[in-house]
């Protein structure tokens, strides 16, 4: 297969799902590296590819986004992260604000329980940090959706549930706020 009719290949494997370098080495038939270099020129040329910790996507033109400030007790986090998914969001990053270092973000890119599970299990195991300790007054995450009123579901349980910090006009970017995009 010709590079340039890989490179379509690819985007089209990576609408709507998370793959990572060695799937589509192997559904390709090409090496690892190859993959890595077309990424690499995909998104020279404009595609909006993201790296997340389960491999690469294709970020979505066409969805609607909001940011929820949010506070839960550590136990209740994974809790927390179904309301998104169960609602038919994207948890695409958390992000807290540090008093130091400003702005700590990490991507994130859950949807669905299985992979809450599996973010939950990495911070458990201590494989991976949660920025949950540091954020005394909260954090925030950036979710996408298909609908505006998929994300007013979100923004409904996470109120019930007493996650939601209410709108104080201080938050960062957009918080609390709609961006279709």
């Amino acid at each position: 297969m010709a590079g340039e009719d890989r490179r379509k290949k690819i985007l089209q494997l990576l609408k709507g799902q998370i793959l990572n370098g060695s799937q589509l080495a192997k559904q390709l038939n090409v090496s690892r590296q190859v993959i890595v270099q077309d990424i690499a020129l995909l998104r020279t040329s404009g595609s909006e590819i993201l790296s997340t910790r389960q491999g690469y996507i294709l970020s979505a033109d066409n969805t609607c986004t909001r940011t929820y400030h949010v506070r839960c007790p550590e136990a209740e986090i994974e809790p927390m992260l179904n309301v998104f998914v169960d609602a038919g969001g994207t948890v695409q990053d958390i992000f807290v604000i540090h008093n130091t270092y400003g702005v700590i973000r990490a991507e994130l890119h859950l949807c669905n329980r299985r992979e809450v599970k599996q973010f939950i299990e990495s911070i458990h195991t201590g494989r991976e940090a949660a920025l949950h300790g540091l954020c005394k007054g909260g954090h925030w995450h950036t979710v996408s959706a298909d609908t505006e009123s998929a994300l007013d579901l979100i923004a409904q349980e996470l109120r019930a549930r007493g996650y939601l910090i209410e709108r104080t006009g201080s938050e960062p970017g957009n918080a609390g706020g709609r961006k279709r995009g």
